[in-house]
């Protein structure tokens, strides 16, 4: 709840979980407030919960594109106000008889953003991920010849 109001995640800690233990000993006693006292709600415990739940999505990503006869990708290489060169890679793939849409995978990119990088950052994405390019049948991208001759 705290990473979905965008809030620091040291406010479970220091607002959020003192709230709850008093609501607790005033309604249900001191021994109730004990064992609500072992919850974690360190800004640690909340990115580490915040990061299982990235890995679980990707995850689910990957296994719907595995079993899925082919899809899609679009790439959207960009440079932030940092001065960064960004890749972000959506999918579209069919799951359970509709077209679903889903960002893949973004990262910085460690040069700029020529076909030659963008094609080696999803490459390597795939690779580590077990994804064919077989299954792809369709690649729609803003970067002059990202498949070389």
């Amino acid at each position: 709840m705290v990473a979905q109001q965008k809030k620091p995640h040291t406010l479970g800690e220091t607002l959020i979980k003192p709230s709850i233990l008093k609501a607790v000993e005033i309604v249900l006693g001191e021994e109730s407030k004990r064992k609500i006292a072992q919850l974690s709600l360190s800004d640690n415990t909340v990115k580490r919960r915040i990061d299982e739940l990235a890995l679980d999505i990707k995850n689910q990503l990957i296994h719907k594109l595995k079993h899925s006869v082919f899809f899609a990708i679009q790439c959207d290489e960009l440079t932030d106000v940092a001065n960064c060169c960004q890749l972000l890679v959506y999918c579209r793939f069919i799951n359970e008889q509709s077209i679903a849409e889903e960002l893949l995978f973004s990262q910085a990119l460690n040069s700029t953003s020529k076909g030659s990088a963008v094609l080696s950052a999803i490459d390597i994405f795939f690779d580590q991920n077990g994804l064919s390019w077989k299954n792809v049948v369709g690649v729609c991208t803003d970067t002059y010849n990202i498949f070389p001759r």
